[in-house]
């Protein structure tokens, strides 16, 4: 049987807006991971670190990976130029 993980959730309003931050449901391998939804808008954030230090590095390096999907617009990429 599958096990269904239990996430906590937090709620706060914001002005008219009320925010909420979910956790523990989704990217568990992750260090953390927390969705933020407000209104129709939803995010994801997800943190990860490594179990040692660097040798040589003296500085946080620090990434930030932003990926945009184009079918949330309607847009499908590839069909049209396959032909």
């Amino acid at each position: 049987m599958i096990e269904i993980p239990q996430g906590n959730t937090f709620s706060a309003g914001l002005g008219s807006e009320k925010i909420s931050f979910e956790t523990g449901k989704l990217a568990q391998l992750a260090g953390g991971a927390v969705i933020v939804r407000a209104g129709d808008s939803m995010l994801m954030v997800v943190a990860t670190a490594g179990k040692s230090v660097r040798e040589g590095i003296d500085f946080l390096p620090l990434s930030v990976d932003y990926e945009e999907k184009l079918y949330a617009a309607g847009r499908i990429p590839g069909s049209f130029f396959r032909r």
